[in-house]
């Protein structure tokens, strides 16, 4: 679930829209053919600390002139995860008490009826040491992935560590979303892509315009899109996630073309003895759902994600 939504749904004051919405799950064509207990509703990390008012502060980490060269890749890549480890666990504003401290504050502004939503999607998290570990992370994922390494190195990282990392299902970062990966490898395939002939031009430019992020913090827009591609992976077996938002319809699409397209490009370009490896774990990915809501919390529309298509 979005902030955008979620913030709606819970403050004090808005209880129309917490009615709205709870109605239109129980009532939503597909939802409502699911057991109860088949369904788990979570907000990401990255959401929660935007639904907190968090701003999480990032440390520029520079890299020693030795570890810029090109047989150093993997020490590189290990100093820069141990040092954004280091730092992100260090940092006071995201420790786990103080983290408690403002949903204490918070359910000042949150309405009664609302209470134990937030507690379910907030606090219940927060006050688990393994939520607080997976948050860190994905930070630390997320600090890597956008991380701007010499270009000497940048390319043989993005290749032997980056896109791997679709591919590790027994790991925590298959509930990492890659979205960033995925970004990087569009903006390197763009330029290929607008001088080909197969597809039109402005549709190639209108999908490069929805590519574009806010910011280096830009993280939320990032996950909606790569869950409801691949799926939440948990205990080894991915899970349909159906990601609820008020996001722009248009954009939303256009990140799921691309998102899909450049995963399809990943898996032609395996060797077919990789392809071997890997199809178990690509055939285990599920494809979800995007609900787009109302600003009453009324679903307006809903989109299955495996009817996109790709543009390969």
């Amino acid at each position: 679930m979005d902030n955008n939504i979620y913030r709606e749904i819970v403050k004090s004051g808005n209880e129309i829209v917490f009615e709205n919405f709870n109605y239109d799950i129980k009532n939503h064509r597909i939802i409502k053919n699911i057991p109860s207990e088949n369904i788990k509703y979570s907000l990401t990390p990255f959401t929660i600390m935007e639904a907190l008012g968090i701003t999480i502060p990032y440390k520029k980490i520079i890299l020693s002139l030795d570890l810029k060269k090109p047989y150093k890749y993997n020490e590189a890549i290990r100093f820069i995860n141990d040092e954004a480890k280091k730092y992100f666990c260090d940092l006071i504003s995201i420790q786990p008490e103080e983290l408690l401290k403002k949903v204490k504050h918070q359910k000042k502004y949150t309405s009664l009826k609302a209470s134990k939503t937030a507690q379910i999607f907030i606090e219940t998290p927060l006050k688990k040491k393994e939520f607080y570990n997976y948050f860190i992370q994905a930070l630390v994922f997320d600090y890597v992935c956008k991380y701007e390494f010499p270009k000497e190195i940048q390319k043989i990282i993005f290749a032997e560590h980056l896109l791997p990392a679709f591919f590790l299902n027994n790991h925590g970062i298959s509930r990492f979303s890659k979205f960033r990966i995925i970004k990087r490898l569009w903006d390197n395939s763009y330029d290929g892509l607008k001088k080909s002939t197969i597809f039109p031009k402005g549709n190639i430019k209108e999908l490069n315009n929805s590519m574009k992020l806010k910011g280096s913090q830009d993280f939320l827009d990032c996950e909606i899109i790569h869950f409801s591609c691949i799926g939440d992976c948990v205990e080894s077996k991915h899970n349909p996630v159906f990601a609820f938002t008020q996001d722009d319809k248009k954009t939303i699409i256009n990140r799921i073309i691309v998102y899909k397209s450049m995963i399809k490009l990943i898996l032609n370009n395996l060797t077919e003895d990789k392809y071997k490896i890997h199809k178990p774990i690509f055939n285990d990915w599920e494809q979800g759902m995007i609900i787009f809501c109302n600003d009453d919390g009324s679903i307006k529309e809903s989109i299955d994600v495996s009817t996109i298509k790709t543009i390969n």
